[in-house]
C-alpha cells in the first residue's frame, strides 16, 4: 500500500451529470475461481494484495472521497495527505467449491458475509462513502477463491468496474509469471476519468427527445428536489431505509442463444419496417416486459378476489396517482457508441436511460410471436434511436437541470410496473485471469432492487444469455410459472 501512496498525485474530478444518473446504486459482483490443478501457489494472497494496489495506482480515483457541492454537483478529491482508501478484506471459509459447484452458485451456499455492501451506495463505518470494497475469501482447503468487488456508479459503470478487475488479473499474472509480453500490453492500456472527454466528443446537432423521457426528468417532484439537496451520505442513508429491495425476489435465468434466435426469427416475419434492426436481445426485453405486465394483472385480479380491503387500497391507490395504463420502460444504453468513443478508454458513467410509455393493452395480450413482435418494435426503436445527437440533447437536459437525477428514481418509486433493463452482455465478465484461469461463475448480490432485469454473458464456451430477474414476490411468481417464458428459459436459481 505504501508504494500506490507514493504515486499518488493530488487532484479533483468533477463529475459528469452522467456519473449521478444511478449514483444512489453500487455495481456489486462475485467472481469464483476453482483450483482446478489443485495448486499450493493458487492466487496466493499476498500477490492478489500486492497487484492489488498496483491496479489502484492506475485508478486513483477509486482512493479519492465524494465533496457534494449540492442539488447533483458532487467531485472526487483524490488527496495523497487524506486518501480515502478502499476496503480489502481477506478471509478464509469452511465451504468447498465443490459445494457451491453442487449448489449451482445458489446464495445461500456461500460464505457467510461474502458481500460486504448491498445496492444502495451508504456511508462506511468511518464515515465516507468508500469508492471501492473488495473481499477475498479463500475457500476450504485451498478449493478455490471467491472474490468480492463492488463500486459505486458516482465513479464507474460497468465497463470501468470490469476493465478494473481484468487490469488486476494481469497485473496479478505479471508479478507470478513475469511474463514480459503481457507487462507490456498492461502498460499501454489507457484509462481517461477526465470527464471533459464526453463534453468535447459531443456533436453538434441535437435530435429531439422522447416525450415521456422529458416528462420525467423535468416534472417538479418535492421528493425528488430535497433527496437531489442532500449530501451523499446523508441520500444513502434515507435510500437504504426505503426498502427498495424488501420483499423483492432474484432469479437467474439461461437463455439458450439458439433458441432465442429462434424465437426472433419468427417475431421478425410480423416486422412491417424492414429496415429496423431487430437484435436477439430486443426480442428477450420485449419479452420480458410482457410477462412483467401480464404478472401485474394477474396480481391484481387476485388483489380484487382476496377481499374488500385490498379493493379498497387499489382504489385508493388509483384515485390518488391515476390508474396506470402504461409500462414505463427503461432500456439503458451506451453513450460511449454514441459518441463514438468506445475505443478511448473512457472509465466514467456513460449509461442513460432510454424511456418509454409501452400501453398495457400491447403487454397484456397473449404472448406469440406476432404479439412479441409489436412489443419489440418498440424496444428496437429505443436502441436505433440512440444515436450522438440524442445523447447530446439529453446531456443539454441534464446539464440545464443538474438536481433532475433523483426525479427518475422518485417516478420509478411511484409506477410499480416499471422495468429498467440493462443489457450487459457486452461487459467484460469473464476476462479476468489471475494466473490460475478465469472464474467458472460470476453474478451480482442476491437482492437487487425491484423491477431491475440484467442480461449477462454466460460463462466461457457457452453464447447463451444469462438473465437476472429482481421482482416483488408476487409478480415474480407469474413470470416463474409462465408457460411460454418456461419453454424458452430454464431457471440457474
Amino acid at each position: 500500500m505504501d508504494k500506490f501512496v507514493s504515486t499518488v498525485e493530488n487532484h479533483e474530478i468533477p463529475l459528469h451529470p452522467l456519473d449521478t444518473q444511478a449514483a444512489f446504486l453500487n455495481v456489486p459482483y462475485h467472481f469464483f475461481y476453482p483450483n482446478t490443478n489443485q495448486s499450493d501457489d493458487f492466487m496466493p494472497n499476498d500477490v492478489l494484495r500486492d497487484s492489488f494496489y498496483r491496479a489502484l495506482a492506475r485508478f486513483p480515483i477509486l482512493a479519492g472521497y465524494l465533496r457534494s457541492e449540492g442539488t447533483g454537483k458532487t467531485t472526487v478529491v483524490v488527496d495523497r495527505n487524506d486518501l480515502n482508501m478502499p476496503e480489502y478484506l481477506e478471509s478464509t471459509s469452511d465451504v468447498l467449491f465443490s459445494e457451491l459447484q453442487d449448489a449451482k452458485f445458489h446464495h445461500s451456499s456461500w460464505p457467510n458475509g461474502l458481500s460486504t455492501t448491498g445496492p444502495i451506495t451508504v456511508a462506511s463505518a468511518n464515515g465516507r462513502i468508500k469508492l471501492m470494497n473488495v473481499h477475498v475469501v479463500r475457500l476450504k482447503d485451498n478449493t478455490g477463491v471467491v472474490i468480492f468487488v463492488s463500486m459505486p456508479h458516482y465513479v464507474v459503470d460497468g465497463t470501468g468496474f470490469f476493465s478494473f478487475v481484468e487490469l488486476w488479473g494481469k497485473l496479478c499474472t505479471v508479478e507470478r509469471t513475469l511474463d514480459t509480453v503481457l507487462m507490456q500490453q498492461t502498460d499501454e492500456l489507457e484509462f481517461v476519468f477526465d470527464r471533459d472527454l464526453i463534453s468535447r466528443s459531443l456533436p453538434t446537432e441535437r435530435k429531439p427527445l422522447d416525450t415521456e423521457t422529458v416528462n420525467v426528468y423535468t416534472g417538479f417532484s418535492p421528493l425528488a428536489e430535497w433527496l437531489a439537496w442532500l449530501s451523499p451520505n446523508t441520500r444513502g442513508n434515507v435510500l437504504s431505509k426505503a426498502k427498495f429491495s424488501s420483499n423483492v425476489v432474484s432469479h437467474t435465468f439461461r437463455v439458450p442463444q439458439q433458441s432465442l434466435e429462434s424465437l426472433r426469427k419468427k417475431v421478425c416475419v410480423h416486422v412491417d419496417d424492414l429496415e429496423l434492426n431487430v437484435d436477439a436481445t430486443h426480442v428477450l426485453a420485449a419479452l420480458i416486459s410482457k410477462m412483467v405486465a401480464q404478472a401485474h394483472k394477474k396480481c391484481e385480479q387476485n388483489d380484487q378476489s382476496a377481499g374488500m380491503i385490498s379493493t379498497l387500497v387499489g382504489w385508493v391507490s388509483r384515485a390518488v396517482f391515476g390508474a396506470e395504463t402504461s409500462q414505463s420502460l427503461n432500456l439503458l444504453a451506451d453513450v460511449r457508441h454514441g459518441l463514438n468513443i468506445a475505443d478511448q478508454g473512457y472509465m466514467g458513467n456513460g449509461l442513460i436511460p432510454h424511456n418509454t410509455q409501452c400501453s398495457l393493452s400491447v403487454l397484456e395480450t397473449p404472448t406469440d410471436a406476432e404479439t412479441l413482435a409489436a412489443a419489440t418494435c418498440i424496444v428496437s426503436k429505443i436502441y436505433s434511436n440512440a444515436d450522438g445527437p440524442l445523447v447530446a440533447s439529453f446531456i443539454d437536459m441534464l446539464l440545464a437541470r443538474p438536481s433532475c437525477f433523483t426525479r427518475p428514481m422518485v417516478y420509478l418509486a411511484r409506477h410499480p410496473k416499471s422495468l429498467v433493463i440493462t443489457n450487459e452482455t457486452g461487459f467484460k465478465l469473464y476476462k479476468a485471469d489471475f494466473g490460475d484461469g478465469l472464474p467458472e461463475w460470476v453474478c451480482t448480490i442476491p437482492s437487487f432492487v425491484a423491477n431491475f432485469i440484467g442480461f449477462l454473458p454466460s460463462p466461457p464456451n457457452s453464447s447463451d444469455i444469462v438473465v437476472n430477474i429482481t421482482l416483488k414476490e408476487p409478480v415474480m411468481k407469474h413470470i416463474v410459472s409462465n408457460e411460454f417464458w418456461r419453454d424458452l428459459a430454464t431457471i440457474v436459481y
